[in-house]
C-alpha cells in the first residue's frame, strides 16, 4: 500500500509528486529565493520541469527558487 503523502507547515517542496498534492491540497506555497520570500503566498495551478505556475498569474523558474508550505 502506498502512504499518503501530507503537507506540513514550512515543509519545502522538492518532487513533483509533492507540488501534485499541493495543487490537490490547495495549499498557500511561499516562493523564496535566497531565504527571501519573492512573491506574496498564493496557490499552484500547475507545474513542469523548469517552472511553477501560480494562481496569481506569476510563473516562477523552479531551479532558482524553493517552495515552502
Amino acid at each position: 500500500m502506498q502512504e499518503k503523502i501530507k503537507l506540513t507547515p514550512g515543509q519545502k517542496l522538492i518532487t513533483n509528486k509533492d507540488f501534485e498534492v499541493a495543487i490537490a491540497a490547495k495549499a498557500k506555497i511561499k516562493p523564496m529565493q535566497n531565504g527571501m520570500q519573492i512573491r506574496p503566498a498564493s496557490t499552484i495551478i500547475g507545474y513542469n520541469d523548469d517552472s511553477i505556475r501560480m494562481s496569481d498569474g506569476s510563473i516562477i523558474h523552479r531551479a532558482a527558487n524553493t517552495f515552502f508550505v
